[in-house]
């Protein structure tokens, strides 16, 4: 068995793995096949491009252990890399693999050392979107396994990658994080990619051990209850008396700043344009005030 296969294996495949294959339906859009159980033989297939290869991400008894975000728009390389980044610098999780679609965007794929629950895995997936993708639209990202999915996307499957897109025929791979920014324009390898190569890329990636992500997902979750009540100290803020923060709290002279914008204000949209823009004010109410601005903004645009 090659170094790549057992990589992947090790990373990504469950106990006796399924896979799907790809075809085309009657409007030429990929749709998929359960093939049965995923052997090395049928993986050295579709890394020799002969075919395509689907992962079946969640077992028969409803356990992943692959995860995988899904841009559908190569120019997203930005949200790519911040999220690449996020989840090592502030959820304390080991790097996710990128890899480039062969046809269109990027996939970060996470290795879980266990198979979780796949309610979990879609937990901790919607909380990553909400937490770090809000930016991307809904319909230029994705994730599997998804909770849902339009009717005609497979909710559990996903291209195993290196390999060649029957498509457009470019072939998807593993890359450098560095190297993304090459892949703007063209999402894909006009070549097969070094399969060497690729297996030392998958060798260098840890699976996340599911105490930590048990902790990761927490830390998702939290901002869900902390954010109504940094919307609502806006609103208090605004509206308490100044005895109402003590000059010996911390957050007196940010919550006294707050308010004296507040009283040059009569709407909405201009109070949070001057909390947001008051280099007083504290990080938490600049970033809240930020987002309650997104709808004025999205209605312009």
């Amino acid at each position: 068995m090659s170094k790549l296969i057992t990589e992947l294996q090790r990373l990504y495949f469950l106990d006796d793995q399924q896979w799907h294959s790809q075809h085309a339906d009657a409007s030429g859009n990929p749709a998929y096949s359960a093939a049965g159980a995923l052997t090395p033989e049928i993986v050295a297939a579709s890394l020799a491009g002969e075919k395509t290869v689907a992962l079946q991400l969640v077992s028969p008894d409803g356990m992943a252990r692959a995860m995988v975000v899904v841009f559908d728009k190569p120019g997203d390389w930005g949200e790519v890399a911040n999220l690449y980044q996020a989840v090592q610098d502030e959820l304390d999780l080991p790097a996710p693999a990128i890899a480039v679609s062969g046809r269109k965007g990027f996939r970060l794929w996470f290795s879980l050392a266990e198979p979780v629950a796949v309610a979990e895995v879609q937990s901790f997936l919607d909380a990553l979107g909400r937490k770090y993708l809000a930016d991307i639209p809904l319909n230029h990202r994705q994730f599997r396994p998804a909770a849902d999915l339009p009717n005609d996307i497979a909710p559990a499957v996903i291209n195993l990658a290196p390999a060649r897109h029957t498509v457009t025929g470019k072939w998807s791979a593993f890359i450098d994080p560095s190297l993304g920014g090459m892949f703007i324009e063209e999402p894909g390898l006009e070549m097969a990619p070094n399969m060497d190569r690729q297996a030392s890329i998958l060798a260098g990636l840890a699976s996340i051990k599911v105490a930590d992500f048990q902790r990761a997902l927490g830390i998702l979750l939290a901002p869900a209850e902390s954010d109504a009540t940094d919307l609502s100290s806006l609103e208090q803020s605004a509206n308490q008396p100044d005895e109402a923060a003590s000059p010996r709290s911390p957050d007196a002279g940010h919550l006294n700043s707050l308010r004296n914008v507040g009283n040059h204000y009569s709407d909405p949209q201009s109070f949070l344009l001057a909390v947001m823009n008051d280099s007083s004010a504290s990080p938490r109410h600049r970033i809240e005030a930020a987002k309650a601005l997104l709808p004025f903004f999205s209605n312009n645009a």
